[in-house]
């Protein structure tokens, strides 16, 4: 009979850390995937809600049933919903309230009949965003 020689069995501590580094990277790698998810929801989220708030104004300054449309297009960056009544004063604090930093300029031009309003906020770790809406009348 021959008799066999030492025969290694199970996994080496060498074998099994460098399993753990490559699970680590892999865990790693999916964590920066969920971070920017959740950022790219919240810069949507901000878009979507500053493209409504956009379409409220050009709505009530297309339609202007109230005869408030003065109140709505002497909106401006530097615009204090204190300052305002009616409205006008209730849309601009809830963009203010809803949208970190946000501001908004609304204008309407007789010559072309182009009424636009410009609404630019800035997102938490992030440089300000601004975008443009435009109705012609």
């Amino acid at each position: 009979m021959r008799k066999q020689g030492n025969r290694q069995a199970g996994s080496t501590l060498i074998e099994v850390l460098i399993a753990v580094l490559v699970l680590s990277f892999g865990l790693l790698g999916a964590l920066k995937l969920q971070t920017a998810g959740v950022k790219q929801n919240a810069d949507s989220r901000y878009t979507v809600m500053a493209a409504a708030f956009a379409q409220d104004a050009l709505d009530a300054v297309g339609f202007n049933t109230r005869n408030d449309r003065s109140s709505w297009v002497s909106i401006t960056a530097a615009s204090v919903p204190a300052a305002m009544t009616g409205r006008p004063a209730e849309w601009l604090a809830a963009l203010q309230r809803d949208l970190p930093g946000g501001k908004a300029v609304v204008g309407c031009s007789a010559t072309d009949r182009k009424c636009t309003v410009n609404i630019s906020w800035t997102p938490p770790g992030g440089s300000e965003v601004t975008a443009n809406y435009e109705m012609y009348d």
